[in-house]
């Protein structure tokens, strides 16, 4: 017998209900990911609205993994809600700036050393150390939102550490 639940898109309700559980999580990730909180809400709101165009099959399962993945995307892409236009209309609308971390000196001195540090990894490893310990997800959650093994995710996580560590260290001193 054919199980035809299997490939029934879970409904609308059942996505918000998840996002709305997990904003306030999605946001602080986002923020410490970007360091501006502007961009930080642009960037959770187009991931959101991304997920709940292409949301997963198994809600119950992969619903936090799709949400924080489709806001890691927005962050790595810098995709924004609404989207900006494009074609001859891109070209009379003035852009904001890319998203990114300032390392100035005076920026330096008013973050303190851990967020220093955090700032000094690539996206990547950031992202995978933000996942784990401040969001909270296990590898194999962590695996489908940055798209790679849980292989590589446990060495991206290990590495992200290490160099977390060197880097507080030098800071530190």
């Amino acid at each position: 017998m054919i199980n035809v639940s299997a490939n029934v898109q879970p409904e609308a309700r059942e996505l918000a209900g998840t996002a709305r559980q997990h904003l306030d999580a999605l946001a602080s990730y986002a923020t410490h990911l970007v360091y501006d909180p502007g961009d930080a809400v642009d960037f959770v709101t187009a991931g959101i609205y991304h997920a709940s165009r292409y949301p997963p099959a198994r809600l119950r399962q992969d619903g936090r993994a799709a949400l924080y993945r489709a806001v890691t995307r927005a962050c790595r892409q810098e995709l924004r809600y609404p989207p900006r236009p494009s074609g001859p209309k891109r070209l009379f609308q003035r852009r904001s700036p890319a998203a990114r971390i300032p390392v100035d000196a005076a920026g330096a001195a008013r973050m303190n050393t851990v967020k220093r540090s955090l700032a000094m990894l690539n996206f990547d490893r950031r992202a995978a150390l933000l996942l784990r310990d401040l969001s909270g997800l296990d590898y194999r959650e962590i695996s489908r939102v940055l798209e790679c093994s849980p292989d590589a995710t446990a060495r991206l996580i290990a590495g992200a550490r290490r160099e977390f560590g060197s880097i507080y260290r030098e800071i530190a001193i």
